[in-house]
């Protein structure tokens, strides 16, 4: 009886039928691109097991990133794929907009409703950092100074080579040389905090990056968010 048992629950397993599956060899990768490189192409090879499978789309939720389906003979996105085929999916991510690193995704949606998530990482080299990028002070507040490090992550020096604000009455600076090329400070004390506003300062570097030529620093006073409202009973 256990013999038989066990015949049947192979025999039964054998012939069910083998599911769809496109197996990815890596469902999220990592891309570092290099200072002033505005392109990054993420590779995400992958092979279809079990039966055919369909995409049926590609979806993304940036226009920062474009997906791409491998082309068939007719040059148009090969939408069906046979057991044992490969292909790679591609994503196209332009950097201009972004610093640091940046998560992205890819969703695909196949034959039946089902979806795969591939998830693209880029890191992207930040050369002059500004920490923080904006010094805030809540309206009425006292008008202290603040500091802004300014650090050159980046194998060769970059010195800053002037400095411009547009709101000096308010906002008067001082640019401090720390290490020059590496290291500066820029001490900001507002004359004062009644009311609200916004100044801005422009520093221009001698970068041989376009993107990296300036770096823009704000300096904010708040208004007071309105409290909620007492009830009266």
């Amino acid at each position: 009886m256990k013999k038989f048992s066990y015949f049947f629950v192979v025999l039964f397993a054998v012939c069910l039928p083998l599911s769809a599956e496109i197996v990815f060899e890596k469902k999220t990768i990592e891309v570092v691109v290099k200072p002033g490189q505005n392109l990054a192409m993420g590779l995400f090879p992958f092979k279809i097991v079990g039966e055919d499978e369909t995409i049926i789309k590609a979806d993304v939720f940036c226009t920062c990133l474009e997906p791409q389906i491998p082309l068939g003979p007719d040059r148009t996105p090969k939408l069906h794929w046979k057991v044992g085929e490969k292909g790679v999916i591609k994503g196209r991510f332009e950097t201009k907009q972004f610093l640091g690193t940046v998560e992205k995704a890819i969703e695909l949606t196949l034959a039946g409703g089902k979806k795969v998530t591939l998830n693209f990482r880029v890191i992207i080299p930040e050369l002059i950092k500004l920490e923080p990028a904006t010094l805030k002070w809540d309206k009425g507040e006292p008008a202290d100074e603040r500091v802004v490090k300014i650090t050159v992550d980046h194998a060769k020096p970059i010195k800053i080579i002037s400095d411009m604000g547009n709101n000096d009455k308010v906002f008067p600076y001082e640019l401090k040389t720390i290490k020059e090329g590496w290291e500066y400070e820029l001490r900001i004390k507002p004359t004062s905090t009644e009311n609200s506003g916004m100044g801005m300062i422009s520093l221009r570097t001698d970068s041989s990056f376009p993107r990296f030529k300036r770096k823009i620093l704000y300096a904010v006073i708040r208004p007071k968010t309105a409290g909620a409202p007492v009830k009266i009973k």
